[in-house]
């Protein structure tokens, strides 16, 4: 058994990687590199067999809809199989049909005709058996991806973390089914963040009813798609008796409700209380019984803003962000914030990583007991040899083959 990773050995995002067997080839993740990261520096990535040439790639498997993890998947050639979790495909439809109405770009069609994942159900390519489980993220319906072939046992962790609504299950889950691994592809974001705190989406959530009892007027920026922190925002508003609007109506509302439809946790159900679809019409509204909007960085969100000044912002994104000397700054958001205090908005950074503390790294290679450990998705992949690991980590380059033996 051979892996290569194409992208992805020495960044965040943008990642790529194949595991190659005698019989069968398969591809996990086809990420686009972030939009606001400095690798302008690389070409237009290109596999043979994948994105030009004759087909010759058994299945493209994705394990969320991040589009660092999928946003290349519009240029997989067509007769190979792309598969995804089933309500990650929901959501990702809704954005990708989004990405088309807005700006006319987006492929729903395609995204309509992935294959599905079923959690602990084993698929099959040619001598490779891979198996999905899933593992809690930021993004919902998320996924790890134990391959198995030639006598080997490789885990590629996808992104995963321990501190979301969902990863308290996590280490027995890693526990039950991948001991014992050969090579673990672990992905190693939080590597080079290691002066960020990481709290639980649980305390967040305290923090956030604490806030929306202090104030009347709470504006929250997220991703669309952080379903575990805005599911801790909508149940702080059902505590606090503050009613929930969102600027989208169709967009983010079918995303909720794709969510709701498919979870029977009460954490996750969207309709145990209105969620109201922000308008001039609901001023008056919202003057009298406060609210909470949760609001993205665009025009009808800074319309509101502008509505209720002396409001506070909760902002729950990634503070790279706002760093004007950090790669990933990205001037639009800055922008957008600036704006609201402009406005005499109070500004509260209040958000927590989708991705692996440093110690859930350490906790799931132990776990998993792995022989060789190859991190991923990480700008400094070597600082894992400092963490007492036991285990061979490799550092690999990308294109460089390794050969599982």
């Amino acid at each position: 058994m051979q892996i290569k990773i194409y992208r992805g050995t020495h960044q965040i995002g943008g990642c790529v990687t194949e595991i190659r067997t005698a019989t069968a080839r398969i591809i996990i993740d086809m990420g686009e590199n972030l939009p606001s990261a400095d690798y302008s520096f690389q070409r237009q990535l290109e596999i043979d067999g994948v994105t030009k040439g004759m087909p010759d790639c058994n299945a493209v498997l994705i394990t969320h809809y991040h589009g660092d993890h999928v946003g290349m998947f519009e240029r997989v050639l067509p007769n190979i199989p792309l598969y995804m979790g089933s309500v990650a495909k929901q959501i990702y439809s809704v954005v990708q049909n989004a990405l088309k109405n807005k700006l006319n770009k987006g492929n729903p069609e395609k995204v309509n005709n992935f294959k599905e994942f079923i959690v602990g159900k084993s698929l099959y390519f040619g001598n490779v058996k891979v198996t999905p489980y899933t593992v809690d993220h930021s993004a919902f319906d998320a996924y790890m991806l134990l391959i198995e072939a030639e006598g080997k046992r490789v885990l590629h962790t996808g992104d995963f973390r321990m501190h979301g609504g969902r990863g308290s299950k996590m280490p027995a889950i890693f526990e039950k089914y991948c001991k014992n691994i050969d090579v673990l592809i672990t992905e190693g974001t939080m590597l080079s963040r290691t002066g960020e705190k990481v709290i639980t989406e649980h305390e967040l959530g305290l923090q956030a009813d604490k806030l929306f009892r202090e104030n009347k007027y709470v504006f929250a920026l997220c991703s669309s798609t952080n379903i575990d922190t805005i599911a801790e925002f909508y149940n702080a508003a059902i505590k606090t008796k503050k009613p929930f609007i969102v600027c989208e109506k169709e967009f983010q509302k079918e995303i909720l409700k794709i969510v709701t439809q498919n979870t029977t946790s009460p954490f996750y159900n969207f309709d145990r209380q209105k969620i109201y679809s922000y308008g001039h019409n609901l001023h008056e509204f919202m003057a009298e019984h406060g609210f909470c909007f949760l609001g993205r960085t665009n025009y009808i969100t800074q319309k509101a803003i502008e509505a209720f000044p002396n409001s506070l912002l909760i902002y729950s994104m990634w503070s790279g962000y706002l760093d004007s000397n950090h790669p990933a700054f990205d001037e639009y958001k800055s922008t957008f914030v600036n704006s609201a205090l402009t406005n005499g908005s109070r500004m509260v950074h209040l958000h927590t990583s989708g991705h692996a503390s440093i110690e859930e790294i350490k906790q799931v290679c132990k776990i998993t007991n792995a022989r060789t450990i190859i991190p991923i998705h990480s700008e400094r992949p070597e600082k894992l040899k400092n963490l007492g690991i036991s285990g061979n980590i490799v550092i690999l380059q990308d294109n460089q083959d390794f050969i599982v033996e």
